[in-house]
Parts: C-alpha cells; structure tokens; sequence
C-alpha cells in the first residue's frame, strides 16, 4: 500500500513538472487514503515524499543551470486566459459528447453503487471526484491542445463502462456501441 500511494504522489510530482495545476489531482490522492481508511502517518508522508523528489531533482538541475528562477514558474498559478474549453468543432463535440455519456452513467449506475457498502462503492466516489477534477483541470489548463481531455478519458471510460453494465437489452447496448463507432467515425472524417 505505501509503495503505491509514494507511487502516485511520485507520478503527481512529475505531472506538476509538466503542468502545474495537475497539483489538483492530490485531492483524489488524499480522498483514497480518506475513504480506504489508510491513514498512518506513513500514508500520510509517503505521498508528499514522492511528490517532493521530483521537484528536488528539477530545482537541483536548475541551480545547475543557473536558472533557479524557473522552478518558482511553476508555483505562479495565476490563470490569465478565458475559461473556453476548446475553439475547434471536433475537439468540442468529442469533450461534450463524452461529458454527457459521463453524467448519464453516472446517473444510472449510482444508485446501485451507492446502495452496497463495499470496496466498489468507494472506488466509484473516487472516480467521480477524479473525473469532476478532470474537468476542471481542462479548464484550467493554459494551452489546450485536446491532450488534457486525456484526464478525464481513463475515468471517463470506466465510468461508461459501468453505465453500459445497467443497460439490460442487448439490442440497446449494440445500439448505443454502434452510434459510438459512427461518431467516432464522422468525428475523423468529417469535422
């Protein structure tokens, strides 16, 4: 357990590297530890540890570098630009499309999860939270180039997954996976 929760903060430290406001991605670390009922004081250093040593090897090649400066670049969180998602047709269609599939599956599949209290019912409160920062995290991203949709796809996608799952008739799920294909299809080709 604590190899992959140092893991995650290690992953969440290289994340920040790249692009600092995938610091908000902690709250589902911290949310797992909470709902797992983890916590040690292990559990609670193993992340930031993870997450520092990162950082500490960039700042330490920085200074290197003489260019110390940078790394405060990465705490300036001040958001300059417009909260629009995406100006092209098909990067907007494929976010939406995907968001609405996201709310309905998860307004099908909660009252059954919710209901058992078991290890599934805390998985499915953290793909949640971890799909609602996704969301937000693609807002907040300075340039969008459609890559930071790639954060709410993994969840996304189980999400659906398990949507799909409550869906009884066959011939409605090999409808809803056909009308999928062709959107995939006219998404490609067409926009």
């Amino acid at each position: 357990m604590i190899q992959k929760i140092f893991d995650g903060g290690l992953w969440l430290g290289v994340m920040f590297l790249l692009e600092p406001f995938s610091i908000l991605f902690s709250i589902v670390l911290c949310i797992a530890i909470l709902a797992y009922q983890k916590i040690t004081i292990n559990t609670i250093i193993s992340p930031f540890i993870g997450f520092v040593t990162p950082l500490i090897i960039y700042f330490t090649y920085l200074l290197w570098n003489n260019s110390p400066e940078k790394f405060n670049d990465l705490f300036d969180f001040i958001s300059a630009h417009k909260l629009f998602i995406y100006r092209e047709n098909y990067t907007l269609w494929i976010f939406g499309v995907f968001l609405f599939l996201t709310l309905l599956s998860i307004l099908l599949k909660s009252p059954k999860a919710l209901s058992i209290n078991d290890y599934f019912k805390k998985s499915w409160i953290i793909l949640i939270i971890n799909s609602l920062i996704a969301v937000v995290f693609a807002l907040l991203v300075n340039e969008k180039n459609g890559s930071e949709i790639i954060f709410f796809l993994i969840p996304g996608c189980i999400i659906i997954a398990n949507g799909f799952e409550v869906v009884k008739k066959r011939i409605l799920k090999n409808i809803l996976f056909g009308l999928l294909l062709l959107g995939t299809i006219v998404t490609l080709y067409f926009l």
